[in-house]
């Protein structure tokens, strides 16, 4: 293949992350080729419609906050007019520091609700509403705004209960509004580049193996407690579905209100099977359970955390793709930070590894394969990995050449001796964009020229392609009950 001109280009609205121009070499990578997107001309999604969004944040956790700092990079287009959470707790910090961090996206005091809807009584002149509550709210308030003409920004997991989601879907065939699922990998330049210019035109060769992971250790797993004196009332928990405040404050690990890590954390990148492959799975085996926050006292006689839903879960789905089949696994722990996390695609070509940290950021050529011709121009495809990158796929970083086993012989004396199983060592390349933004700041910018210009179409993520990466994760739940191998069906991705 040659390079091709006429390589897809990024959705309306998203292409100024893309656009080289508009680039700046980095002194950090000198050398190596790769660009990073500037944040002054990052976004300018308000200037081209000429029209402020008055939008509200509900949830004000550290969710809600993450989109209100992501926010804070997009120059125009935003004004924040309230906030509303049950727990003042959260709430007033996040009204305060949208004053302060957020003030050329303020005018005026920005209210506070306990309620989202006395929120949307008070404040009708509200058009868009971010929600970045615990997972079982999601489908009521998203319903309830989006009956009242709201755009609406809905974190993901869509819902706890694949129930929950359908309803999401109907709600927006039924009032037709704009409606964005947190899935923000959908608008990440770095991800659209791997998609677009790299997968899908065939640089990898055809894909048989996917693999990603989001490994988090013990301490980062904790239940939280609750700051003293600052409890909700039991009327208000209870109005929402919550049976006590530490239930409240450690929702996702029960089944009530979330689904857990393979939900909250794979929910991001098994997604990425799916939006990549443009495809859903035909099958899926699951394993894992309650490994370590079972309640029983550790070594040191501690007692540990009891969860209701699985630490630890891995995942084997099977897909159909236009080239044969595809595996894809996915593993979740929380009982080692090992590795981090990212997603990994191998073809028969080569394979690419990324994640949302640019500490991946790799493509690997089999040999045989010579990508230089990708590497030229304004507007490179690849860029060479320049010799001072180490390989960070493991831990304790390596040079990108295999070194030699050693092996010994009669005397003792050390010899190199190469395996004849081994596969030669692959020609490593980058791909060459860095986000400059916080990974949410292109899909909240994404959703604000949605609502600006009334254009459902123009969201890189929909609810109803949402719909089918949440029926694709939360169906590992039916396999770790079954012990069985599930089947899916067209059906099961249609509402």
């Amino acid at each position: 293949m040659s390079p091709d001109s006429t390589l897809p280009k990024p959705p309306s609205g998203l292409a100024q992350f893309m656009d080289r121009r508009g680039f700046l070499r980095t002194s950090a990578v000198a050398g190596s080729g790769l660009y990073l997107a500037t944040s002054k001309s990052a976004i300018a999604q308000g200037e081209a419609s000429g029209r402020t969004i008055k939008c509200a944040l509900v949830g004000c956790g550290a969710q809600g906050d993450r989109l209100r700092v992501a926010a804070s990079k997009i120059p125009t287009g935003i004004q924040w007019v309230a906030v509303c959470d049950i727990w003042k707790y959260n709430r007033t910090p996040v009204a305060r520091r949208m004053a302060f961090e957020n003030k050329h996206q303020v005018n005026g005091p920005v209210a506070e609700y306990e309620t989202i809807e006395e929120m949307l009584e008070k404040q009708p002149e509200i058009e868009a509403v971010f929600i970045s509550t615990p997972d079982h709210l999601h489908a009521p308030f998203s319903r309830l705004c989006l009956e009242k003409g709201k755009a609406v920004y809905c974190e993901k997991m869509m819902s706890n209960t694949i129930d929950g989601a359908k309803d999401m879907v109907r709600a927006w065939k039924q009032t037709g509004g704009i409606f964005q699922i947190g899935h923000q990998r959908h608008s990440n330049p770095r991800y659209i580049h791997l998609r677009e210019k790299i997968i899908k035109k065939g640089l990898l060769g055809r894909v048989t193996h996917c693999y990603g992971q989001w490994n988090r250790g013990v301490a980062a797993s904790q239940p939280l407690g609750v700051p003293k004196n600052q409890e909700i009332p039991s009327e208000m928990l209870a109005k929402y579905g919550f049976d006590s405040m530490e239930q409240f404050r450690n929702w996702r690990w029960f089944a009530k209100y979330g689904g857990g890590p393979i939900s909250d954390l794979g929910a991001h990148q098994i997604d990425m099977f799916n939006w990549m492959y443009e495809t859903t799975p035909v099958s899926l085996f699951a394993t894992g359970g309650v490994d370590y926050y079972d309640g029983t006292p550790g070594p040191d006689r501690s007692a540990k955390a009891k969860f209701e839903l699985p630490d630890n879960v891995m995942c084997l789905y099977e897909y159909k793709t236009a080239e044969g089949i595809m595996r894809a696994y996915y593993q979740v722990l929380t009982t080692t930070g090992s590795q981090g996390y990212y997603e990994k695609h191998m073809g028969v070509s080569g394979s690419a590894i990324i994640s949302e940290s640019p500490t991946y950021n790799q493509v690997y050529a089999e040999p045989s394969n010579d990508w230089s011709q990708y590497a030229v121009g304004d507007d490179p495809i690849l860029v060479k990995a320049p010799d001072a990158v180490k390989n960070k796929f493991w831990e304790h970083p390596r040079n990108w050449a295999k070194p030699a086993p050693k092996s010994y012989n009669v005397t003792g004396t050390a010899k190199a001796v190469a395996d004849a199983r081994e596969s030669k060592a692959l020609d490593p390349w980058e791909i060459p964009v860095i986000l400059d933004v916080y990974p949410h700041t292109p899909h909240v910018a994404n959703f604000i020229e949605a609502a600006q210009q009334k254009k459902h179409d123009h969201l890189t993520c929909n609810v109803v392609d949402a719909f089918k990466s949440c029926v694709t994760v939360l169906t590992a739940y039916e396999c770790l009950k079954t012990g069985q191998k599930h089947t899916f069906t067209p059906a099961d991705f249609e509402v």
